[in-house]
């Protein structure tokens, strides 16, 4: 009976627990008030202590965590060492079932283990291109041509999932994704594009993606966060797109560069009351 009540009173302190989360991540309550509720119920360390992968539980040296982090490692090897000599057939039946297995465990643990769920999210994520560029490359097929279909397949899916489940991982590699896609399609049609012309290609896109951090704050800090991020990057890509695809450097590079650091600092400030409002937790 006592192992039994116990088991009951664990039962509860998970549910109060989950509650509190859920009032955390909606807002409402403070986020000091709910830090002051989960140390009331003394369940924080409990909880991280039963997770698999978790900072703690490395830093314990958890050996569970240990031996599953080596086996996924292993298996991630050895299918990407042998997925050539699968048939074609199985090929096309393993990309979609190992990015699933991994999807679903991500979105299960999504609130549980946020660790372990990016981690299954970027793994499946990577399985997904690796493997199809992998198909692409071994049947002989035109690599200029499906791999950017698949690119911008993938880029698709993780975009729509990352803002359907709010993960700033998906969100943020399909992003980078139509970012490497942008990029290369302007650098084919216009390779010799002066700086001028690159500003004028970039800068719209991150003022679009700044303002869809301020469309979507109320909806959620997370999609808010990775909006304004993106964007951030986004305003320095010129200067990465004429160096590193273009290879062309200016010679008042160094200036051009400090400059647009410094007018971006110069707007974080001054706007600093608006757009830490979109992205504060």
């Amino acid at each position: 009976m006592q192992k039994w009540g116990s088991m009951v009173n664990q039962d509860k302190r998970g549910v109060i627990l989950d509650e509190i989360e859920y009032w955390r991540e909606n807002r409402l309550l403070p986020a000091h008030y709910c830090d002051f509720l989960m140390n009331l119920y003394d369940v924080n360390q409990e909880r991280s202590d039963k997770k698999v992968l978790s900072m703690q539980s490395f830093k314990q040296g958890n050996i569970r965590t240990w031996i599953f982090t080596f086996l996924m490692l292993c298996f991630i090897c050895l299918v990407l060492l042998y997925f050539t000599t699968f048939p074609f057939l199985v090929q096309l039946v393993c990309v979609p079932v190992f990015t699933a297995l991994c999807y679903t465990g991500g979105i299960r643990w999504r609130k549980r283990n946020p660790i372990a769920s990016s981690f299954l999210l970027a793994v499946g994520s990577m399985l997904m291109l690796g493997m199809g560029i992998l198909i692409i490359r071994q049947h002989g097929l035109d690599p200029s041509l499906w791999i950017t279909v698949l690119v911008i397949g993938c880029a698709l899916i993780w975009c729509i999932m990352g803002y359907v489940i709010s993960s700033p991982v998906l969100l943020y590699i399909g992003f980078g994704a139509f970012v490497l896609l942008y990029a290369g399609f302007f650098a084919r049609m216009n390779p010799d594009a002066s700086w001028i012309v690159l500003q004028g290609l970039w800068l719209p896109l991150s003022l679009l993606l700044v303002w869809f951090s301020w469309l979507v704050h109320h909806r959620g800090k997370k999609l808010a966060a990775v909006y304004f991020t993106s964007g951030i990057a986004i305003w320095f890509m010129p200067e990465v797109d004429e160096v590193l695809l273009r290879g062309q450097v200016p010679d008042i590079f160094a200036v051009l560069c400090v400059t647009k650091i410094a007018l971006a600092c110069i707007l974080l400030f001054i706007l600093r009351k608006k757009w830490i409002v979109w992205v504060a937790a």
